[in-house]
């Protein structure tokens, strides 16, 4: 992609200008969340939407047939960034998993559409989550209900605790290897 003010080359993947003026500057990563229209439109019903270039069709089309080509990859604040194949969440849309110290979480929806990634340590428990119905885990410990998408548990002893959010992406599996060869893939 390419900024309006300096026409730099910039990589989604690392938030870094690969060429131009601001060539090495980077930018800070963010959390965002990749849902259908529908999911998005039921959590937030005033919404209004942005037209996409028709480029965007293709690729969704391709990331439900062929699975085997993307990843969900993480970006940790301790420069780890591991990746996790959306085949895999396809089978298992609430993947635990533990990586250099970190306790981590990613949840996708049906068919691996969307998904979302959290810290699991909370209260200075590490918790362990399970699918327990269409959008909603529960924890190990309390067996408390959480939302899938937004981390945040609404029944048990846990309501209203939040998990905080890992910023991560789906990006082609080639793609992420290329920028994040160190990289450990989680299956």
């Amino acid at each position: 992609m390419r900024d309006l003010e300096t026409n730099s080359l910039w990589s989604h993947i690392v938030g870094k200008a690969m060429r131009g003026a601001l060539k090495g500057r980077r930018l800070k990563l963010l959390p965002s969340v990749m849902a259908t229209w529908s999911e998005w439109k039921l959590r937030h019903p005033e919404t209004t939407l942005l037209g996409m270039s028709r480029t965007s069709r293709a690729y969704k089309g391709a990331l439900w047939k062929q699975p085997g080509r993307y990843v969900y990859g993480l970006h940790f604040p301790s420069g780890h960034s591991p990746a996790v194949p959306l085949k895999r969440l396809q089978e298992n849309p609430v993947f635990n998993f533990e990586l250099a110290g970190s306790a981590g979480l990613i949840t996708s929806g049906a068919r691996g559409e969307g998904a979302s990634s959290f810290d699991r340590i909370v209260k200075g428990q590490t918790l362990v989550f399970s699918i327990a119905g269409k959008g909603i885990m529960t924890d190990d410990r309390t067996f408390s209900l959480w939302d899938t998408r937004t981390g945040k548990c609404f029944e048990g002893s846990m309501k209203g605790e939040i998990l905080s959010v890992i910023p991560g992406m789906i990006s082609f599996r080639s793609a992420w290897e290329v920028f994040f060869p160190e990289g450990k893939l989680l299956e």
